[in-house]
């Protein structure tokens, strides 16, 4: 069996159309690293491709979200639990949906069953809306006739990272708003309120205090400057975002936010419990532990992580034990080794997994809550010196004539 391979290349999305060999045609999306290799993948399966053009990626954005993503899972169970064969339950599916796209990719992947093809290879025809995670999951589940069963903890799954990812939100939406008033306020001043003062002091520039000198000679640099500054922040900006597209630059980038100081800590730790959950859930499906390690490797939004995960698959395939190997390649912490040595002799390696996931979820909680404590005040102070000295400045020649005038 061909296990799968952690994605350490850029994978690009595609849109193509296609004929089948009976002669219905297809609309559908891929990934694969050219437009070149995807043509002659379905060449291969007899497709006789009429147009295939490039996709910026965006995993299910605007258009699946894990929430529909999560309700079509708990559909799909109850429709399986009520014993009804997989091609009826997704003729089911297909009728309910609302979303086009989605209607699309399930009439395809009802062609495909329909075909011959297993579930778990149809619905990896189309990993934008079925990522290999699940997939691996739902292969598992059909080998051990348990497909019911390992959709159940799947949901589960989901619902804890949906969960754990709006907990994120939400402890990040103050200080997010705080930041956006504070742009929004000093925005309004520097290209309003001071230009206006500035007109005012025209006559008397040669007397001003230094302070309302250096703001007013700030404040016209840069309003005249401001189209050139915004240019290079939406250059620099969609540079970032292309360079992030390459294997080097999603390195490097995943490397920093592994050493941001304040955050590392808990970018690390809320990774490792993305890794341990998502490898618990991958072997409590029955898939051997070689392939779970690649499956979760694939999965990990972190370069740097999916690779030393991968020196662990291929420690692992030596014989070393999972413990050791995550001790070996600084995978995880001394007591997340502990935990893990602990569930390998005892033979659930699973439940220790959650454990250590849970715990490290309970940190990430922990720390967000901390840190927004801290960072609320720290925004606010800063919010109110610079008005301040704006503020100081702006007033500072009018309380001097006054100072004057008496």
């Amino acid at each position: 069996m061909k296990l799968f391979q952690p994605n350490l290349i850029y994978m690009s999305q595609f849109i193509y159309r296609a004929v089948r060999e009976d002669g219905t045609s297809i609309s559908s999306e891929a990934m694969a690293a050219s437009a070149e290799e995807l043509r002659q993948e379905l060449e291969s399966k007899g497709y006789l491709v009429l147009s295939l053009t490039a996709k910026k990626i965006g995993f299910r954005m605007g258009v699946f979200s894990d929430k529909d993503f999560l309700l079509f899972n708990q559909e799909f169970v109850t429709l399986i639990k009520a014993g009804l064969p997989i091609l009826q339950a997704f003729d089911i599916l297909y009728k309910r949906t609302e979303k086009p796209r989605f209607r699309g990719i399930l009439e395809n992947i009802i062609h495909d069953i329909k075909g011959g093809m297993a579930l778990s290879d149809a619905m990896a025809q189309h990993p934008l809306y079925f990522p290999p995670l699940y997939t691996a999951t739902v292969r598992a589940g059909e080998k051990s006739g348990a497909l019911v069963d390992v959709l159940k903890r799947f949901i589960v799954y989901q619902k804890k990272m949906i969960s754990v990812v709006g907990k994120l939100k939400m402890a990040l939406a103050y200080p997010v708003f705080l930041v956006v008033a504070l742009l929004g306020v000093l925005a309004l001043f520097f290209l309003y309120v001071i230009p206006n003062f500035t007109a005012m002091y025209s006559d008397q520039a040669a007397s001003l205090p230094y302070l309302t000198m250096m703001l007013i000679s700030f404040t016209t640099a840069l309003t005249h400057s401001a189209p050139l500054i915004l240019a290079g922040l939406i250059a620099t900006v969609i540079g970032i975002a292309m360079w992030r597209k390459t294997d080097s630059g999603r390195t490097v980038l995943d490397t920093i936010k592994l050493r941001i100081p304040l955050l590392r800590s808990l970018i690390t730790q809320y990774l490792l419990a993305q890794i341990t959950r998502t490898l618990a859930t991958v072997l409590r499906g029955g898939i051997p532990l070689v392939q779970a390690l690649d499956t979760t490797a694939g999965v990990i939004n972190n370069k740097v992580l999916a690779r030393r995960l991968s020196e662990v698959r291929s420690l692992v395939t030596e014989g070393v034990s999972l413990a050791d190997a995550c001790e070996q390649t600084r995978m995880a912490s001394d007591m997340t080794v502990r935990m893990i040595e602990v569930g390998e002799s005892s033979g659930d390696l699973p439940q220790m997994l959650e454990d250590v996931a849970d715990f490290y979820d309970q940190e990430v909680e922990n720390r967000m809550a901390t840190l927004t404590t801290l960072i609320e005040p720290v925004l606010m102070l800063c919010m109110g010196l610079v008005m301040a000295v704006i503020v100081i400045a702006l007033y500072l020649p009018i309380f001097e004539m006054g100072a004057h005038l008496k």
